[in-house]
């Protein structure tokens, strides 16, 4: 009976690991993804034809990434600089992010990074919720 109590407990646990990623009825779309070299570079993720956004979330899978810059370029022309200038460990992400003001649309967004080591593949992307 023990054995059955620690299974349900952990299989409830486990669902609720990534709440941020629940899924479309929690309100996260994923806007975008881009492979990542070893060496700095400029990459960009078009997301125009996802909607309106008022949060985002960058996750890294792979490799460690070092970002020097992430830029928001919305709608209006307005642009919106991310305080991500740091080190995300592959498995790891940001914390939420709020753009200002309502929900705006985004064109795409613009990240300068490289991946740290050369152990495996990097991969960025970007998560957004209305």
């Amino acid at each position: 009976m023990r054995t059955m109590i620690k299974w349900v407990v952990f299989l409830l646990m486990a669902g609720l690991a990534h709440p941020v990623f629940a899924g479309i009825s929690d309100g996260w779309i994923q806007l975008g993804k881009e492979k990542v070299n070893a060496r700095m570079e400029r990459d960009e993720i078009r997301a125009a034809s996802k909607g309106f956004v008022k949060q985002v979330v960058i996750e890294v899978r792979g490799a460690a990434v070092y970002f020097d810059s992430v830029a928001v370029h919305l709608g209006d022309g307005e642009v919106v600089d991310l305080p991500v200038r740091s080190i995300i460990k592959a498995g790891e992400r940001t914390r939420v992010i709020d753009l200002p003001g309502n929900a705006r649309l985004i064109r795409k967004v613009v990240f300068v990074h490289q991946k740290l080591r050369d152990a495996g593949k990097a991969e960025v992307i970007l998560w957004g919720r209305k």
